[in-house]
Parts: structure tokens; C-alpha cells; sequence
């Protein structure tokens, strides 16, 4: 079921993408953050951490209200949206990121009750 919800994830960027709504990089998510444009940061689970906490920091200091998700790997990220390989994606749209945030919150519970059964 996870693998469902990151894949519908990963289509919802492609639209975004070809509707002009997608930012790839890092810089790039700064400027239109600060330009208070940005909806959602989606950010590789592969990312360095350094990288995340710079954008999570930036998405909390900001105004504006964007979320933060993070979701399969750069590479797999990458290829799927036709970018060079990066590891910060933002969404400018309101109702793809919308859309994004209910699929994310799907994985979130899809986690939850395994997490709970190995304890």
C-alpha cells in the first residue's frame, strides 16, 4: 500500500511538472519560498541531512504555510520527473500539494500499526 501512495505521490509531481508547478533544487525551493510561492517541499529520503534541516528551518521561518514530506529516493525521483538528479523538489500549487499531504498522511497510517505490532 505504501509503494501505491508513493507512486501516486510521484504522478501528482509529474503533472506539477508538465502544469509548470514544480521547482527542482535546493536554491531554487529557497527563492520562491522567500517569494512565499512555495505550497510543499518534498524532499529524497536519500537527501544529506544537512540539506534537510536547511529546508525544514527555511519552511518553519517562513510565513506562508508549507509542508514538508519526504518521500522515496533522488534517483528514482529524478528519473520519474525527468530532472537532473536532485534531492528538493517544491510544489507551487495549492491543490497538488494538497493532494500530496493526503497520500503522505496515508503512508504515515499505513507505518503506524506495524510500528506498533513490533513493539
Amino acid at each position: 500500500m505504501e509503494a501505491e501512495l508513493t507512486r501516486k505521490i510521484i504522478n501528482l509531481m509529474q503533472f506539477a511538472r508538465k502544469a509548470g508547478k514544480l521547482i527542482a533544487g535546493t536554491d531554487a525551493c529557497l527563492r520562491e519560498l522567500n517569494s512565499r510561492g512555495l505550497r510543499l517541499i518534498v524532499i529524497a529520503s536519500d537527501t544529506a541531512e544537512r540539506s534537510v534541516a536547511r529546508m525544514e528551518a527555511a519552511a518553519r521561518l517562513a510565513l506562508g504555510n508549507t509542508g514538508v514530506t519526504r518521500i522515496s529516493s533522488q534517483l528514482e525521483l529524478s528519473a520519474a520527473l525527468g530532472v537532473p538528479i536532485t534531492g528538493i523538489y517544491g510544489i507551487t500549487d495549492k491543490q497538488f500539494a494538497t493532494r500530496m499531504l493526503e497520500y503522505h498522511s496515508g503512508i504515515a497510517k499505513v507505518e503506524e500499526p506495524s510500528a506498533n505490532k513490533s513493539t
